[in-house]
């Protein structure tokens, strides 16, 4: 790679030259002219006060944007009417000196300097252009005068398009023409306006120069308008951004979503709609504070906002939606790439964090608006029931769409099982020795329901049920609970009474197989157990492993009444009480998925 020159790439550093290269000697040569044959005073006169009216122009551009690296001067106004009224020996030093002076004052870069220099000087060259064809005006003629002013005003805008597209593409490595089109469409407003006020300043000065002061009216109007139609459009951008993340708000969320749908109407292109937000968020403002979870929202609102061809937006909280323009496997894997870069970095105080994010794709999902947003909102929705940190795309067999009424319950009762959860959690809290046994309990069955052949479905249930089996503990007193010595008989038929409880705290919450399991995971199979007596296959068949699975973690670990129990001692236990107690396949099933050889109990006689 070339070193740079003057710190700039070397492309862009011989553009800059070439354009020197040319411009400086007719800067040259206007001066040489001007020094031979001087001007009469009235002319130079003229000449000082269209530099002047240029100087100031260029001193008080009008800003496009809120960061003023996008100006429009009408500096231009004056110089193509100097090059058309006075010739482009006295336009050229005019441009180019006044530009000079106003990168001097604001400190530009030397390079851009030089190079607005000698883009101004051929611009006003090029302006003369019609006074070098058909000759000067020696009289006041309207109809001639604006016609030199509209070819020369366009021979002014297109030189300076083309050569400050030059400098953009090489600098941004972008194809001339994907520039250089794009500012000459542009150019076509600022252009109309320029010719106007050229035209009028050209005719004014021919008349009467003093005249030209009634230009201060329009040019004054039309700063006055540009800087106001910044200002409404900063102010509707602010309207339509999130502060924090800079993203588009739910207002400009909405707006989007309808011109998109319309747009797809139109032109019969599809597009995926995304509804996203950010795992256990809640545990890392809690946990960390408001600051680091800002910290975590910025971060996604940036990769979310780089994304290749899509809006993105945040509703408020850690709700984000991305509209892409295209079909839904292209946004899932732009939006996989998302999830794994959002996992690479440290956001929180916490380490990585995740997000959910559930698809859905205009027409084939939905035919409107409100339903691409449920359908969209279903598939998140599934995403975050089983198991966060992945992605949705809408299907119908899969993502199940809730009514207002239906989602309100299915909340309601998430909520409910959440609080049942955490019961669980500080029933095991209520004694060391039995810390993780719901947890422990949970695995196990999950893992003996797998061996046993059963659907993954089913397996998650029986890990619910796991997790949910001494659930009905919490209203056993700790006495109880902690009790080293043998219970009395009314203090084991308190303790007989918590699978009820448990399988009464479930009711509503829709889980009627994992309540029954709850019910029924102390029935023993010779139909000993209770509450009901059931034996044999009469158990559900996850009561028998929930059963299994508990009294495996009860010999394990530590008891009041008794330290833990080797793993082999546990597994004599369970085949010697195999037939009896506990199901001998579900025995069976613990062996297999602890590594172990099976043995049935009439191997062990």
């Amino acid at each position: 790679m070339s070193k740079p020159i003057l710190g700039l790439p070397v492309r862009l550093a011989l553009f800059i030259a070439a354009t020197l290269v040319v411009a400086l000697p007719i800067v040259g040569l206007s001066l040489a002219s001007i020094a031979v044959d001087p001007p009469k005073a009235t002319t130079g006169l003229a000449a000082l006060v269209f530099f002047v009216l240029a100087l100031v122009a260029d001193l008080r551009p009008v800003p496009m944007d809120d960061s003023n690296k996008s100006e429009v001067s009408i500096a231009s106004v004056f110089i193509v009417s100097a090059a058309i009224l006075l010739g482009w020996r006295f336009a050229v030093p005019a441009a180019a000196l006044s530009i000079g002076i106003t990168f001097a004052v604001i400190r530009r870069p030397l390079p851009h300097t030089l190079f607005n220099i000698s883009m101004y000087a051929l611009s006003a060259f090029a302006a003369a252009v019609p006074v070098f064809l058909f000759g000067p005006i020696h009289a006041a003629s309207a109809g001639r005068l604006t016609a030199y002013v509209l070819v020369g005003g366009a021979l002014h805008l297109a030189v300076n398009v083309v050569l400050v597209a030059g400098a953009i593409s090489i600098s941004q490595q972008v194809p001339y023409r994907e520039v250089v089109l794009p500012g000459l469409r542009q150019g076509g407003a600022a252009f109309v306006i320029t010719v106007v006020l050229t035209a009028l300043a050209a005719n004014l000065w021919v008349t009467e120069p003093w005249l030209l002061v009634l230009l201060a009216g329009p040019a004054f109007t039309l700063t006055l308008y540009q800087r106001s139609a910044l200002n409404s459009r900063l102010a509707t951008e602010a309207a339509m951004t999130d502060n924090l993340t800079g993203l588009g708000n739910h207002r400009a969320y909405q707006a989007a979503l309808h011109d998109r749908i319309g747009e797809a109407e139109r032109t019969g292109e599809p597009f995926s709609l995304c509804l996203l937000d950010v795992d256990d968020f809640k545990v890392v403002n809690d946990g960390y504070g408001h600051a680091a979870g800002d910290a975590v929202l910025i971060r996604l609102g940036e990769l979310l906002g780089s994304a290749d061809g899509a809006e993105s937006f945040r509703f408020g909280g850690d709700e984000f939606a991305v509209i892409f323009s295209r079909d839904e496997i292209s946004a899932y894997r732009q939006l996989e790439e998302i999830q794994r870069q959002l996992v690479q970095v440290d956001a929180s105080p916490g380490g990585p964090v995740t997000i959910s994010a559930g698809i859905a794709t205009f027409p084939s999902h939905a035919q409107d608006a409100d339903e691409l947003q449920r359908r969209a909102d279903g598939a998140l929705y599934w995403s975050k029931e089983h198991g966060k940190n992945r992605s949705c795309l809408y299907s119908p067999s899969v993502v199940r769409i809730y009514s207002r009424d239906a989602l309100e319950r299915e909340t309601e009762r998430n909520a409910r099982l959440r609080a049942a959860k955490n019961l669980v959690r500080f029933v095991d809290a209520r004694d060391a020795q039995t810390a993780n046994h719901s947890e422990l309990v949970s695995t196990l069955a999950e893992g003996i329901g797998l061996q046993l052949g059963l659907d993954s479905e089913t397996a998650d249930q029986l890990k619910l049920a796991g997790l949910l089996h001494d659930l009905g503990k919490i209203g056993l007193p700790d006495a109880v609970l902690k009790e080293a010595r043998m219970l009395t008989e009314e203090e084991q038929a308190i303790v007989r009474r918590h699978p009820e409880f448990g399988h009464s705290l479930l009711e509503g919450l829709g889980l009627d197989q994992v309540q029954d399991w709850v019910l029924h995971h102390h029935e023993h199979w010779d139909g000993s157990g209770y509450p009901g007596g059931l034996a044999g296959e009469e158990i559900p068949l996850g009561a028998r492993i929930i059963l299994v699975a508990d009294t495996y973690v009860a010999i394990t670990t530590d008891r009041p009444y008794r330290s833990a129990q080797s793993e082999a001692t546990a597994l004599r236990e369970l085949r010697a009480h195999a037939g009896s107690q506990f199901d001998p396949a579900v025995v069976d099933g613990l062996e297999l998925y602890l590594g172990q050889e099976p043995r049935h109990l009439e191997a062990l006689a």
